[in-house]
């Protein structure tokens, strides 16, 4: 254990039963071959060998049809949403979960609880809502949905889960300790959430439920269309694993690609792409997904890769000082799990009213773009 905390000689007798304590729960075996594969010795991809996937578009669907496809499946208790929410609002500079921000008093949270709450009323049936949360903000989001009420959903039909970790390390490959000095972790990205949900008892839930269909998004596109019955119809009548929704980039813009890298799908970030040909591939991921059950099962018990971010971290130097530097934090990348989808469709459609991504304060997928886009769809 010393090998991985050099700091643990320096420690008070019980912060170091406290770090023992921390480090038996760890995986090292993982931790290690995780450093090496992803830090050390990196396997590149042939970026030369990416292609367009093949997509459809809602003036080629019967969107009458798969709407009402949907609501008899909602109907029968079949369809479920999944919300990814762990983050907080730190870039908008607001305190608190990313979730709990406002325009004009209505929070994200609540723009999509509007939203289940109107299909309840139309099928008269509450849709299942599981909301990923982290360690950072769980206990902050559930006092705010029980202060709103709820939203006027029903309280036993909300189901929050925390996100799963990993831990952060130096470059050389030794553990961290944060402020508080315990052993530091980190989120472990959003792929994390398939494991998650099977550890956390969620995914028994969905099936316990009688759900065959779940909708996931994140919660930082204002405009989203949660469960949207024309991706959900898509999805349910081709009997798909995974069913995406997708838009066409602006010239330069800053998405990942929805592609086929060496003929497994998969997404490819914009920087990732073959020099020259970025504004080549036109199914730009916007985070929206339909995955059936049995797929779900599926992927929560596949290894899911990690991915590298050199991250200036807060942790404590060889000298228990209190630092702001670079290191190595890992994160799973949920897109990675349809190289082993048989099925997958995509759903490409116009933007408007459909995406507009809360990121930042200022400037691009700001506070202002999103009031915009908000208003211009007569939902504040």
């Amino acid at each position: 254990m010393k090998a991985m905390i050099p700091q643990y000689d320096k420690l008070e007798r019980n912060e170091q039963e406290e770090v023992e304590h921390q480090f038996q729960s760890l995986d090292t075996d993982e931790i290690k071959e995780v450093f090496k594969e992803v830090y050390q010795n990196p396997t590149p991809v042939d970026m030369g060998n990416i292609t367009e996937i093949p997509y459809t578009t809602p003036e080629e669907l019967d969107e009458h049809m798969l709407h009402e496809m949907t609501l008899d499946a909602m109907a029968d208790g079949q369809v479920g949403v999944l919300l990814m929410a762990g983050g907080q609002g730190t870039r908008l500079e607001h305190t608190g979960p990313k979730g709990t921000f406002s325009f004009d008093g209505h929070s994200l949270f609540e723009l999509q609880a509007k939203q289940l709450k109107a299909f309840q009323e139309e099928v008269n049936v509450s849709v299942p809502w599981f909301i990923m949360t982290s360690d950072i903000n769980h206990e902050e989001t559930k006092q705010f949905f029980s202060t709103h009420n709820h939203f006027d959903l029903e309280a036993d039909n909300i189901h929050f889960f925390k996100q799963e970790h990993f831990p952060a390390l130096s470059k050389d490959g030794e553990l961290l300790l944060d402020a508080d000095r315990n052993i530091l972790v980190t989120p472990n990205g959003n792929g994390g959430i398939f494991s998650a949900l099977k550890h956390s008892g969620m995914l028994e839930h969905m099936k316990e439920l009688g759900i065959r269909h779940v909708f996931m998004n994140n919660v930082d596109n204002v405009v989203v269309k949660v469960a949207d019955p024309l991706l959900v119809g898509l999805h349910i009548q081709n009997d798909n694993e995974v069913t995406s929704k997708s838009i066409e980039p602006r010239p330069g813009e800053s998405v990942g690609r929805l592609c086929l890298v060496e003929d497994q799908k998969s997404v490819v970030e914009y920087t990732e792409l073959p020099e020259g040909q970025e504004e080549k591939f036109k199914n730009g991921n916007i985070g929206i997904h339909v995955f059936n059950i049995e797929f779900l099962e599926k992927v929560a018990d596949v290894k899911m890769p990690y991915h590298l971010a050199l991250k200036k971290l807060e942790h404590l130097d060889d000298d228990l000082k209190i630092i702001k530097a670079e290191a190595l934090k890992f994160e799973k990348f949920y897109f990675d799990a349809f190289q082993i989808a048989n099925t997958h469709m995509t759903l490409q459609v116009d933007r408007t009213g459909e995406f507009s991504p809360l990121k930042n304060k200022i400037g691009k997928d700001s506070v202002e773009t999103a009031r915009r886009d908000l208003m211009d769809e007569g939902l504040i």
